[in-house]
């Protein structure tokens, strides 16, 4: 992955946005099955989430997987840690060189768009992962073709396969549709490989955590998708992840969108957190607008401060 030659990923807002609202539902999760995980991530030049997943979870034993241009001098010299083990691979060859019978996080950020090389991972990790494993991927979630355009029908299926869905329309392609056709398509291709796990003496189930949506300023639509791996009679709710407003499981997804609003407009807002009256209040201000304030209320707890320091 050459992203970082693209941006800076320890300053997206809504990346950083995400990230912290994944790692307060894993937190939960990894205290709740206890054992040690690994980290499976593509680190590229930053490791921005190698760091923060190694001291907000504790996580001791991570891969960061590399298949872009950048040397194994360049990776290893901007490694943060040095038991980050860098796999100068692509993806498809890299998982199958790893340990994944063992318990594991493993969030594959592609910056690119839906391709087949993405379902070889899915099902890498999906055959083997054991219960407690969280899968997450994100990739650019816009459907279209070499020449920048969206897919018709007959150009998705020739370069799908049967990895999409029989009822599939030229509509589902659409900037309003195209997370859910590749929802879609992952779900159904998870069933297959559980049912198939099932039938070999296994008692297992995956369940949906993650439908979110989310672009930067001016940037890629991006998509993340993921969930985790249970025993078939597992309660979720056990989990105690409910009161996570970012948890889907079904096609309902989530959008981080951050609102443009000043540092004393979010002090503002704060000082009237959790009143409805007070709200009210708040709207015939007219200071800050009832759009950004309910963005604000969707994802406040997990907003990032950038602040510029003089060195």
């Amino acid at each position: 992955m050459d992203s970082p030659k693209k941006t800076n990923y320890e300053t997206r807002p809504v990346k950083f946005t995400e990230r912290k609202m994944l790692l307060s539902c894993i937190s939960k999760i990894c205290n709740y099955f206890k054992d040690d995980y690994q980290y499976i991530g593509l680190g590229g030049l930053s490791f921005t989430d190698f760091k923060i997943f190694h001291k907000e979870l504790h996580i001791d034993e991570m891969h960061s997987i590399e298949g872009g241009s950048f040397s194994i001098e360049k990776l290893k010299f901007n490694s943060p840690y040095s038991f980050i083990k860098i796999h100068k691979e692509i993806t498809s060859v890299a998982l199958t060189q790893l340990d994944l019978t063992k318990k594991t996080f493993v969030w594959l950020d592609y910056d690119g768009c839906l391709d087949n090389y993405m379902f070889d991972d899915l099902s890498i990790l999906i055959n083997k992962l054991p219960i407690g494993s969280i899968y997450l991927m994100s990739c650019n979630r816009e459907l279209k073709n070499k020449d920048s355009v969206q897919y018709s029908v007959d150009e998705f299926s020739e370069k799908f396969g049967n990895l999409v869905p029989i009822d599939i329309k030229n509509t589902d392609f659409s900037g309003t549709e195209n997370h859910k056709t590749i929802r879609r398509m992952f779900t159904n291709f998870i069933k297959k490989i559980i049912k198939d796990r099932n039938r070999n003496d296994e008692s297992i189930a995956f369940t949906q955590l993650f439908n979110i949506l989310y672009e930067e300023n001016r940037g890629a639509r991006m998509y993340t998708f993921g969930g985790i791996i249970t025993s078939s009679d597992q309660n979720i709710e056990d989990l105690n992840l409910s009161n996570f407003n970012f948890i889907s499981q079904n096609e309902d997804s989530f959008k981080i969108d951050i609102p443009n609003i000043t540092f004393k407009e979010f002090d503002l807002i704060n000082q009237h957190l959790g009143d409805i009256d007070d709200f009210e209040k708040l709207k015939k201000l007219n200071i800050v607008s009832e759009n950004d304030i309910k963005k604000y209320q969707s994802s406040y707890k997990y907003l990032p401060v950038f602040f510029d320091v003089r060195i």
